[in-house]
């Protein structure tokens, strides 16, 4: 199998919707050669989510085998494959550092400002750790502090990315989409996905569940409008010059369309025009690009205005996702609460410190006094009879007087 991105990019849409088990059990790890071990089995696997999809579609070459997020980051910053830039493929990044979490890129729109993403053990916005395979798009992405940067395999070819729940040759908008992020889906360029559709008027305005064609093969690499046939215009602007007329150096924040309205041209002439732009969700400040007709004072923003002839307030710089639902500021509160926890753990990591290298001695506690003793009174002795004389068993012998005889003095 071709090492591309789109071939990341289906499977990994294919997945979305598989829960874990029991104790973090994943069937990725199990799957995946090198990563059969309990640890990676019954631990956080959205690292090993990624090398099962390289594996099952033979990028393993250009994607490390690792079910450690540090790893992997540390494997693109060392071949000077890692910055800020997003593309379809690419691998987000999440942390400090790079360490805690990693989602695929499946989408980027709004000038890069936008990405769409596909990413295992997680959950929807804005939580990166959770229980599945999860779709989800992120707004303003570098608005957050949570995304370190991007890992870029070296694929060797682009693809083509399909939506699996489209119909062939159709594709339904999702609600929050836009038509240069349906583009990078789906691996054509947005001056062609307009070519298809002349059915729409501005390209900022589509809403969900609108269905547009999508071109059956990636479009060749615009040509010169000289050479290529008279297609019908996308937006109901007066007829563009052939040439380019002028140059205009990209600011901070414009976009391809906003250029293209401010000097009264099509988003489809101004790419034809500038055939150096292969990504057209992606223009760096200061690229000069080639233009037709003459700038105008401020943009006119046609999005919300159904025909009705009503022409809306201009505003100085319109952003292409306008009509999109503002999504809930989770990150600032997301990221307030990272911070209060990590203080939190510093503070009681410092305090288990200081009980185990200086135990604190307990208090000796004070000597209860001995009970005072009770003085007794004295035990009077135990009287002792008298003895008494027993009868001897010895025979009493009468004595026998024997008369002693009178002496008589000599006179």
């Amino acid at each position: 199998m071709a090492s591309t991105a789109a071939s990341m990019v289906n499977l990994a849409v294919t997945q979305v919707g598989y829960k874990e088990g029991a104790n973090n059990y994943n069937r990725y790890a199990e799957e995946c050669p090198g990563l059969q071990v309990d640890w990676a089995i019954y631990g956080p696997w959205c690292q090993s989510f990624i090398s099962w999809l390289a594996w099952k579609t033979g990028n393993r070459d250009v994607i490390p085998t690792t079910a450690s997020c540090s790893v992997c980051t540390d494997y693109y910053k060392q071949r000077g494959a890692f910055n800020r830039t997003p593309r379809v493929g690419s691998l987000a990044m999440f942390g400090s550092d790079g360490g805690v979490h990693v989602e695929l890129v499946i989408g980027v729109f709004n000038g890069g400002r936008d990405i769409e993403v596909v990413g295992g053990n997680t959950r929807d916005y804005p939580a990166p750790n959770g229980d599945g395979v999860y779709r989800k798009t992120y707004r303003d992405w570098a608005s957050t502090t949570r995304i370190h940067g991007f890992g870029h395999p070296t694929y060797s070819g682009a693809g083509v990315v399909t939506d699996r729940g489209s119909a062939s040759g159709k594709y339904k908008i999702k609600a929050g989409q836009t038509l240069s992020g349906i583009a990078a889906i789906l691996g054509v360029t947005l001056a062609s996905l307009l070519a298809a559709n002349p059915q729409i008027s501005n390209p900022d305005d589509v809403h969900e569940d609108q269905e547009i064609t999508v071109p059956a093969k990636p479009a060749e690499k615009p040509k010169p409008p000289a050479k290529e046939p008279d297609k019908p215009s996308p937006t109901p602007t007066a007829p563009d010059s052939q040439t380019a007329t002028g140059t205009y150096t990209v600011r901070s924040g414009d976009s391809l369309s906003a250029i293209a309205r401010a000097h009264g041209m099509s988003l489809a002439r101004l790419l034809a025009l500038n055939p150096s732009i292969t990504d057209p969700d992606v223009i760096a400040a200061g690229q000069v690009l080639k233009v037709a007709g003459s700038p105008r004072p401020a943009p006119v923003s046609s999005a919300g205005d159904n025909g009705g002839g009503k022409t809306p307030t201009p505003k100085p710089k319109p952003k292409p996702d306008s009509t999109k639902p503002a999504s809930p500021d989770w990150t600032e509160r997301f990221d307030r609460i990272d911070r209060e926890l990590r203080e939190v753990k510093d503070e009681l990591s410092k305090i288990k410190d200081r009980i185990t290298d200086k135990p604190n001695p307990e208090k000796p506690k004070p000597v209860e006094p001995p009970a005072p003793v009770k003085p007794t009174k004295p035990v009077p002795p135990v009287p002792v009879p008298p003895e008494v004389s027993k009868p001897t068993d010895i025979p009493v012998v009468p004595q026998q007087i024997i008369p002693t005889p009178e002496v008589k003095s000599a006179a």
